[in-house]
């Protein structure tokens, strides 16, 4: 009775460390949790493939450590791949997908946490990665399922505020899976991905 008072189901997710288990599985062992040193000081990535040094991160909320780290792995020669899960932002309703045209989807972050714009126009040198969309159940590493995104523009409207009232990005659907993601890390280019999949 009255069950139309009722909101959304509360949204659950899994813990932050078997989220990042889960990714961390898409690549061997030897290439989890590996230490990067440079200018005499140590940080762990998430994942370390070829090139690439991969941070998970368990929400939008922007780290204190971003730049820093991000110059951390840039001074030993690596590209920052810095994946966020977001599904309950989406689920909640804080951020809002837009208009999707010609493999490009705005998106709106309402009441924003932070400067989000600043992880883009601050540093050019970092991927930033979304996960909008729940990873299915199974192993990740031949998942088709689309649920990544790729941050390639953002703006606030107030770029002086650290917590602005309005964010506005801009994000492209490759890599967009786990699969895809995998493929980028072991060398292919995205623009080969995006080949194989027309």
């Amino acid at each position: 009775m009255f069950s139309f008072f009722r909101g959304k189901p509360p949204y659950e997710q899994s813990a932050p460390e078997d989220w990042r288990d889960r990714w961390r599985s898409l690549v061997p062992p030897e290439c989890r949790n590996v230490p990067v040193a440079a200018d005499g000081e140590s940080v762990v990535a998430f994942i370390l493939m070829n090139h690439f040094a991969v941070m998970l991160q368990d929400g939008l909320l922007m780290e204190a450590s971003f730049f820093p780290v991000c110059e951390h792995f840039q001074k030993a020669g690596y590209h920052v791949v810095w994946l966020m899960r977001c599904t309950q932002d989406v689920y909640n309703g804080y951020l809002k997908r837009g208009k999707t045209k010609d493999g490009t989807t705005t998106w709106i972050w309402k009441s924003p946490t932070t400067n989000f714009g600043r992880w883009i126009s601050d540093n050019r040198e970092a991927t930033i990665l979304l996960q909008h969309t729940e990873l299915p159940d199974g192993d990740i590493r031949d998942c088709d399922a689309p649920v990544l995104t790729r941050v390639n523009w953002a703006t606030s409207d107030d770029p002086t505020q650290m917590v602005p009232k309005h964010t506005e990005f801009l994000t492209v659907d490759l890599p967009a899976t786990p699969k895809d993601l995998l493929k980028w890390l072991s060398g292919e280019t995205l623009a080969r991905i995006a080949s194989e999949k027309e």
